[in-house]
């Protein structure tokens, strides 16, 4: 008995820590000062550098720092409509991207207190669309997994029949 309900709680326990893991993350890069940030960037620019060519420094900075904020926040959004599936047994994507964007509004307030960041609207707004990105295709994941298994299940019940 005991081992069923853990069995059945499990999948939300890892979905759950998977979300804080991601949060924990996003908190961790935020912490970086702005001189470590840059750090970082510039990392990602020179591996760009290698793929594309010296032509790709022009804007290089800006794309690679926004990118960063909107991959983060794809990543989040669609953590937590996995973990609200996962507790709920149903899609709650306005609530994934809501939960997802006030986290972005706690991370920028969180920048005011970091050496060289800022608290920024543009980052918010672009964290809230990656957050919308994110929560939207686990949503047509779910859809198109759903297709498949009723699919197959129509297959199956008309090979029984």
């Amino acid at each position: 008995m005991q081992t069923a309900k853990i069995k059945k709680a499990l999948p939300k326990i890892i979905c759950w820590a998977l979300v804080a893991a991601c949060m924990g993350a996003i908190f961790y890069f935020s912490s970086c000062t702005a001189v470590e940030s840059t750090v970082q960037s510039n990392a990602v620019i020179e591996f760009l550098q290698r793929i594309f060519g010296e032509h790709f420094v022009e804007q290089a900075e800006v794309i690679v720092r926004k990118s960063a904020h909107f991959l983060e926040f794809t990543g989040l959004g669609l953590l937590f409509g996995i973990a609200f599936f996962a507790q709920l047994d149903k899609p709650k994507t306005p609530l994934a991207i809501l939960c997802t964007s006030l986290y972005a509004i706690t991370d920028e307030v969180h920048q005011i207190f970091v050496e060289g960041r800022a608290c920024k609207l543009l980052d918010w707004l672009i964290d809230t669309a990656g957050a919308t990105l994110g929560a939207f295709a686990f949503l047509i994941i779910l859809i198109i997994i759903r297709k498949i298994i009723n699919k197959k299940q129509n297959s199956e019940k008309a090979i029984d029949s």
